[in-house]
């Protein structure tokens, strides 16, 4: 039988429920950096579903390493990139001093420099 709860951040910031991340972090800050099956932290999937809100919240908690990778390598400036709205995001993890030169574990930089 699954474990609901097992998860229960990721599939709040999955979802975009910023106020229930916010409780979860409340109770336990460490949740943050729990990774998934995945390998992917909660903030990893705010960032590919395009939650702005959580995002922010899960990137102010201390010790935030905005160059965390998911199991494939993939940073949240590298998905932000990726999304067709992402700019605001990418704006939050530039800010963050996310580096712009990091490669996923198939060698591809998330991030492409402006000509």
């Amino acid at each position: 039988m699954d474990e609901p709860s097992k998860f229960a951040i990721h599939e709040a910031a999955r979802e975009g429920k910023t106020s229930v991340v916010e409780s979860l972090l409340n109770a336990n800050p460490k949740l943050a950096n729990q990774r998934d099956d995945d390998e992917r932290l909660p903030i990893h999937w705010a960032v590919s579903h395009g939650h702005a809100e959580t995002a922010i919240l899960l990137s102010a908690v201390k010790d935030f390493d905005p160059d965390v990778q998911d199991g494939s390598g993939w940073t949240p400036l590298m998905i932000a990139v990726s999304l067709k709205d992402g700019e605001g995001l990418v704006d939050l993890f530039l800010g963050k001093g996310a580096d712009v030169n990091a490669k996923n574990f198939s060698g591809q930089v998330g991030y492409l420099h402006p000509a």
